[in-house]
């Protein structure tokens, strides 16, 4: 797996990309002249974007951490592709003899606070692996400036079109089941395995899947009897009847509206589990290092702010088939607090269970 980045390069530019860089920055450098502000309401809040301290022509660096072509690079490339500071080069990086998640937040987490390095951050799986592996974490989930977040993707409980489990209280009742998710620690795996206990499932979990696409794929060919994403992971495979939703694990709010197969989707609480609801939901976080200075905040607060409520942001969540579920900076650190509160009590005991 790979680290996915879009870095610095002043040497090496197409003429697209370098007329979208001078394009991009002297827009914004007019729009932030010395000694001005303006204010703009977005996400239902004021915002307001002030003069940066910090170079924008340099470009500007958005750290992934993980590989190319999974929900995190997407949105990472629609956030990016429209952000008005953006224009800087896309390179893939190929970690050697290190986790690709581990490598990219701590690169995230430790670049320098200079207001030109951002990227996304997933939750819960940050917390979670600082959590169960303090050795291999160069980072504390706590101390990253969060900046907006662009989606939550509230896991669903998928079966296979063709499969003899038509609802949660058939799986309930099956036995000897099997599923299988991505490497231990990650939000996929998190919310598999907790959905799993929850739900008092008599099943297998297989770990180490390098995608969603090859666990459906998995589930498809009838080799596991369930598996457990996220409602924007696998929209395509709902689509064309090849799986099915069974069971919504997210809050009411963080029900898509695009996708309107989810509306009859029915949720943890209407299977008797509320307990269950928004507990493991991934959360997709525009973040920076530790120590931005106020005006690099509050610059990014706002580019951040006005891309996602951007008709260009509205066309590309469109037409990539991946919704949108924006939050302020405010908001986000709300809900992220909560969620790294929630985390720190249920991943040790994952790991005692030898879950994590």
């Amino acid at each position: 797996m790979g680290e996915t980045t879009l870095k610095r390069n002043r040497n090496i530019r197409s003429p697209k990309i370098l007329i979208g860089l001078v394009a991009a920055s002297a827009i914004l450098m007019g729009a932030c002249s010395s000694g001005s502000s303006t204010t703009d309401t977005t996400l239902g809040e004021t915002t307001t974007t002030v003069e940066p301290d910090f170079a924008l022509s340099g470009g500007v660096e958005w750290v992934i951490p993980y590989k190319t072509g999974g929900g995190f690079d997407a949105y990472s490339r629609g956030m990016s592709d429209n952000l008005s500071a953006s224009g800087a080069i896309i390179e893939s990086v190929t970690p050697i003899n290190i986790d690709p998640f581990v490598k990219g937040v701590s690169t995230l987490f430790n670049r320098d606070a200079d207001g030109q390095t951002i990227g996304i951050l997933p939750m819960p799986a940050s917390v979670a692996q600082e959590i169960a592996f303090p050795e291999l974490a160069k980072w504390k989930t706590d101390q990253f400036t969060i900046l907006g977040s662009i989606e939550e993707n509230g896991y669903v409980v998928y079966v296979s079109a063709e499969s003899k489990y038509a609802n949660v209280a058939d799986l309930k009742a099956g036995t000897g089941l099997k599923s299988i998710t991505v490497e231990k620690g990650s939000s996929s795996a998190i919310a598999n395995v907790v959905t799993t206990e929850a739900l008092g499932l008599d099943a297998t979990l297989a770990f180490g899947v390098a995608s969603s696409e090859e666990a459906v794929l998995a589930l498809i060919r009838g080799d596991v009897d369930y598996i457990v994403y996220g409602t924007s992971d696998l929209v395509g495979f709902v689509d064309s009847g090849d799986i099915k939703p069974i069971l919504f694990l997210g809050t009411p709010e963080q029900r898509p509206a695009a996708l309107t197969w989810l509306a009859a989707v029915p949720t943890a609480a209407d299977a008797g589990f509320p307990e269950l609801e928004g507990v493991v939901t991934e959360m997709r976080l525009v973040v920076g290092p530790p120590g931005m200075t106020p005006k690099m905040v509050a610059f990014w607060e706002a580019a951040v702010a006005k891309t996602l409520a951007s008709p260009e942001m509205a066309k590309w969540s469109v037409d990539a088939g991946r919704p949108l579920v924006p939050r302020s900076a405010a908001d986000a650190r709300e809900l992220f607090a909560k969620q790294t509160a929630e985390m720190q009590k249920l991943v040790p005991k994952l790991i005692a269970k030898g879950l994590i």
